[in-house]
C-alpha cells in the first residue's frame, strides 16, 4: 500500500483541506519558535524551546481532535446543537461574573480542581453557529426564506454576544457578523436584517457615550481610544497601549521586504506585545516577506474556497449551512488578525486561527475544521454511495 492510499484510508474528506492545516500548523511551529524564543530564555531558564513544545503538544491534540471529529456523522452536531449552546452561555456568565481578568478583561474561566483556564467565548462562538445552521436548515421554505427562523437566531445570537460584549468587544461584532452573513445566505428576508443592524449600532452607541454612567461598560475608554487612534487626527494618545501595539506591528511589516530578513531574525519580536498570539502575522511577515504573508493569505483563501466546494457538494441543506458558517468563522478571524498587523483594522485581540499560539484558540479552531471536514467525508461517501447504485441499476 503507497503513502497516497495509505493517507486516503486515514485522513477522509478534502485532502486539500488537509494539505492546507497541515502548512499551517508548520507556519505555526517556526513563528511561535521564533517570537517567544527570547522569552522562554529569559523565564524558562535559558530553554527556548519551552512554549514551542508546548504549544506543538496543543497543536497535536488538536490534529487528534480534527481526526476524531471528522469521522463522526454530521447528524450529532445538530443533535446537542442547543445543549452546547445553552452550557456556553451558562458559562459565559459564570465567566463575567467570577471569571479571571487578563489585560484589564474577564475572558478566562478557570476548571476548579485541576487550575486549567480556557476562555468560553470560544466554546460560545461554535455552539452559536451549530445552532443557527441547524434553525435556517429546518426553516428553508420554498415561498418565504428562512423568515420564521430569524427570531429563535437573534435571541440566541443577542444573548451570547451581550454576555460577550462588555470585556471582549471585537469577539462579539466577529460573532454578530458571522451569524449575519448566515442569515444573509439563508435567505432572511433583507429587511429583518437591516433593522436588526439599525437597532444594533443605535444601542451600541446609546451604551458607549453613556459609559462613564455604566460600570459594567468599564472597557469603553479602551474601545474608543483604539478607534480614535486609528482614525487618527487630533487628540491621539501615540502613548496609548493601542497605538503602541500598532506602531510596532507596522515597523515589522514595513521592514520585512519582499523575502524578509529570515527565520528566527525578527527585532519586533523584542518591542511588539504578544508577537506569539495577536501580532504573530507581523513577526512571520517580518522574517519571511511578502512572499510568507501571500503563503498565509492563500491558505486561507484556498480554505474559504474549498468549505464552498463542499457547501455545493451537500445535498442537505444542515451541513452546507455547517460549513459555510464554520469557513466564514475561521477566515474572517483571520483576516482581521491580519488586517489589524498591517493597519486596515483597529487593534482587535483576535487570535490567527491555527497559527497563534493558545491553547483553547488552537483546540476550538481544530473542532471547527474538524467539523468541516466531517461534512466534507460524509458527502464524499454519500456521493460514492450513489454513483455504486446507479452502477447497479444499469447493469440489473
Amino acid at each position: 500500500m503507497g503513502l497516497k492510499s495509505t493517507l486516503q484510508k486515514y485522513f477522509k474528506g478534502d485532502p486539500i483541506l488537509w494539505a492546507v492545516i497541515a502548512v499551517l500548523a508548520a507556519i505555526s511551529l517556526l513563528a511561535v519558535y521564533s517570537s517567544t524564543g527570547s522569552l522562554a530564555y529569559k523565564y524558562q531558564g535559558g530553554n527556548t524551546y519551552y512554549y514551542m513544545f508546548k504549544h506543538f503538544v496543543f497543536l497535536m491534540v488538536g490534529i487528534a481532535l480534527i481526526w476524531g471529529i471528522h469521522q463522526m456523522d454530521y447528524k450529532v452536531f445538530a443533535k446537542y446543537a442547543t445543549l452546547l449552546l445553552w452550557v456556553s452561555i451558562v458559562l459565559l456568565f459564570v465567566t463575567l461574573v467570577t471569571g479571571m481578568s487578563l489585560n484589564q478583561a474577564s475572558r478566562w474561566l478557570t476548571v476548579p480542581g485541576i487550575g486549567l483556564s480556557f476562555q468560553p467565548s470560544e466554546l460560545a462562538k461554535l455552539a452559536l453557529i451549530i445552532y443557527i445552521a441547524r434553525t435556517l436548515a429546518r426553516h428553508q421554505d420554498a415561498d418565504y426564506g428562512a423568515r420564521d427562523a430569524f427570531r429563535p437566531i437573534i435571541v440566541y445570537v443577542g444573548l451570547v454576544c451581550g454576555l460577550i460584549f462588555t470585556e471582549d468587544f471585537s469577539t462579539a461584532f466577529l460573532i454578530g457578523f458571522i451569524a449575519f452573513l448566515m442569515m444573509f445566505v439563508g435567505r432572511v428576508p433583507m429587511r429583518f436584517l437591516g433593522g436588526t443592524v439599525a437597532v444594533v449600532v443605535m444601542v451600541v452607541t446609546i451604551m458607549i457615550l453613556a459609559s462613564p454612567y455604566l460600570p459594567f461598560l468599564h472597557r469603553a475608554e479602551t474601545w474608543k481610544t483604539r478607534i480614535e487612534n486609528f482614525m487618527g487626527g487630533e487628540g491621539v494618545d501615540d502613548d496609548s497601549d493601542g497605538n503602541y501595539q500598532a506602531r510596532m506591528s507596522q515597523m515589522a511589516v514595513a521592514t520585512g521586504g519582499i523575502l524578509g530578513k529570515g527565520p528566527g531574525n525578527s527585532k519586533q519580536r523584542n518591542f511588539l506585545p504578544h508577537p506569539y498570539s495577536d501580532f504573530i502575522f507581523a513577526i512571520i511577515v517580518e522574517e519571511w516577506g511578502v512572499i510568507g504573508a501571500l503563503l498565509i493569505v492563500m491558505c486561507y483563501v484556498v480554505f474559504l474556497f474549498r468549505a464552498g466546494v463542499i457547501v455545493r457538494g451537500s445535498t442537505r441543506t444542515f451541513p452546507a449551512f455547517l460549513a459555510i458558517g464554520l469557513s466564514y468563522l475561521l477566515v474572517f478571524q483571520g483576516f482581521f488578525n491580519m488586517g489589524v498587523a498591517v493597519g486596515i483594522f483597529p487593534v482587535t485581540g483576535q487570535p490567527l486561527p491555527l497559527v497563534s499560539m493558545g491553547g483553547t484558540s488552537i483546540l476550538f479552531t481544530c473542532v471547527a475544521m474538524g467539523a468541516i471536514l466531517c461534512v466534507s467525508r460524509n458527502n464524499m461517501e454519500e456521493a460514492q454511495r450513489l454513483k455504486e447504485e446507479a452502477h447497479k441499476e444499469a447493469y440489473s
